[in-house]
C-alpha cells in the first residue's frame, strides 16, 4: 500500500523539488559589444534541477519593466521563470533598463520613449553570449521569449543576427505589435521559427495585424505561427491580474484617449504555458 502510494506521489515529489530549485539568482551579463547597455544588465536566472546541459530561455520583459511595485521580479516573469525550469530550461529573464536608468514607458508616448524596441536586441544577443559561456547551458538550444515590448524586440533579434553573435534556435512572442510590420512584410524574415500568441480582444497590440503578418509570411514558406486566444486582451498570462481594468495612463495608437485593457484568462494562460511547452520541444535541425 506505502510503496503504490509513494509512486502515485513520486511525479508530484519530483516536480516540487524542480521548483524548489528554480529560485531566481542575481547575475549581471555584460554587454559584450552586443549590447548599447552602458554597464552590465541585470538578470535573474531560474535553473533546473539536474546537471544539465539545459536548453535555456532568455526572457524579455515588457514596456513596465521587470519588476513589481515593491522592487522584486513581478508575477509574471517570477511565474514564467519558475514553470520552465520546473520542466528542464534554464531561464534568464533579463532586465534591459535598470543599467540604462529607465524604470518604465508604457506611460511614454512612443516617439518620446527613451529606448525603443530595435535597440534591445543587443540585450538579447548578449545575454545568449552570457549563457552559451557557461558549461551547464545547451547553447545550440536556447531560445527567444518576451512580452508586449520585449515581444516586439523578439520579433526584431528574430529577424537578424548580429554576426558572429551565437543564434537563437526558435523565438516566442506574447501579444508583440505588429502594426508597422504588417505593412512591409517583405522585410521580415525569420531566421528560426516564430510563434506568437495574442488575444483577439487585446485593445493595446491588435491581434489582426499578427495575424496578417503571421500569412504573409507563412505563405512564403518561412517558419512562423500564430496562436490567438478568443475574448482575451493584454497581459493575459499575468497571474498578479485578478480583473479586467482600464490603464488610462497609457496612450492606445489605435483607439488614441482611450487607454488600454489588460486582463487575466488563467485558461487562456494555461493553454499557452502547454502550447510553448509543445514548441519549445519540438526537434529541430
Amino acid at each position: 500500500m506505502r510503496s503504490r502510494l509513494f509512486r502515485a506521489l513520486l511525479p508530484l515529489l519530483l516536480l516540487s523539488c524542480a521548483a524548489a530549485s528554480a529560485a531566481p539568482i542575481a547575475v549581471d551579463v555584460p554587454p559584450a559589444g552586443l549590447s548599447s547597455s552602458p554597464a552590465p544588465l541585470k538578470a535573474f536566472l531560474f535553473e533546473p534541477a539536474g546537471p544539465g546541459p539545459f536548453p535555456a530561455v532568455v526572457m524579455l520583459h515588457g514596456c513596465g519593466g521587470a519588476y513589481a511595485h515593491g522592487g522584486e521580479l513581478n508575477a509574471r516573469h517570477l511565474m514564467w521563470g519558475e514553470f520552465l525550469a520546473a520542466h528542464g530550461y534554464a531561464a534568464l529573464m533579463l532586465d534591459s533598463f535598470s543599467a540604462r536608468g529607465i524604470r518604465e514607458i508604457c506611460t511614454v508616448k512612443y516617439q518620446s520613449r527613451t529606448i525603443k524596441e530595435s535597440e534591445r536586441v543587443g540585450d538579447a544577443y548578449a545575454a545568449l553570449a552570457w549563457l552559451s559561456a557557461r558549461p551547464e547551458i545547451a547553447a545550440d538550444r536556447a531560445v527567444l521569449l518576451g512580452w508586449s515590448h520585449g515581444a516586439g524586440v523578439t520579433l526584431d533579434a528574430i529577424t537578424r543576427q548580429p554576426k558572429p553573435a551565437p543564434a537563437f534556435r526558435a523565438a516566442v512572442a506574447f501579444y508583440p505589435g505588429c502594426t508597422t510590420r504588417a505593412k512591409k512584410p517583405e522585410r521580415f524574415h525569420p531566421y528560426a521559427p516564430l510563434f506568437i500568441l495574442i488575444g483577439e480582444s487585446d485593445d493595446w497590440t491588435p491581434a489582426a495585424p499578427c495575424e496578417a503578418l503571421a500569412a504573409t509570411v507563412a505563405a512564403r514558406g518561412e517558419p512562423i505561427r500564430i496562436q490567438t486566444f478568443p475574448g482575451t486582451y493584454h497581459d493575459f498570462d499575468n497571474p498578479a491580474l485578478k480583473s479586467a481594468h482600464v490603464r488610462k495612463e497609457v496612450p492606445n495608437g489605435v483607439h488614441p484617449g482611450q487607454g488600454v485593457t489588460v486582463a487575466p484568462n488563467p485558461a487562456a494562460r494555461e493553454e499557452a504555458e502547454a502550447r510553448v511547452l509543445e514548441f519549445l520541444a519540438e526537434p529541430r535541425p
